[in-house]
């Protein structure tokens, strides 16, 4: 076999590889691809997970953002992250689920990476930051006095201490 030089640049190193690539490249372009993430399976993406996402996907074609045709199942409101804290595990609700094509689901990854480091700082500070505190006010603040919209009594009950 014939030595070649390594395809990355500024590289000098000769290899017999058929990837192109010499021996530590390929250790340095491996630690890049993988960015130390656990394997799908142990975030949650298990083989019911893949069995509901086909499913799902065959029933919702198209993306539910744009319109394109979907290749993602994501989670609607609460990131997978957050979810897994949670529960333990993904529900399996198709009510919790949408359809995306990939470029809006990376767009929403980003919206919902923002969402994560949120949770998990209040998490880490002790303050309740799960799905059922999701209309709860923030400790630091002061509680909102509700104003009356329904002009005078709602459901026979007087408002804003008006006397009947």
């Amino acid at each position: 076999m014939i030595r070649r030089r390594c395809k990355t640049f500024g590289c000098a190193n000769l290899h017999y590889n058929k990837s192109g690539y010499c021996d530590d490249c390929t250790r340095k372009h491996a630690v890049d691809y993988t960015d130390g993430r656990e394997s799908s399976n142990s975030r949650g993406y298990n083989y019911k997970w893949r069995e509901f996402s086909k499913k799902f996907l065959s029933t919702h074609p198209t993306c539910a953002i744009c319109g394109a045709p979907a290749q993602v199942t994501d989670h609607r409101d609460t990131p997978a992250e957050i979810m897994l804290d949670l529960y333990g595990r993904f529900d399996l609700d198709p009510a919790n689920y949408q359809a995306l094509c990939t470029s809006c689901n990376t767009r929403k990854a980003k919206e919902d990476k923002m969402k994560v480091e949120q949770y998990f700082a209040r998490k880490a500070n002790g303050y309740p930051g799960g799905e059922g505190q999701k209309n709860a006010s923030d400790p630091t603040t002061a509680p909102v006095s509700l104003a009356n919209t329904h002009g005078g009594f709602y459901k026979g009950v007087p408002l804003d201490g008006q006397e009947e």
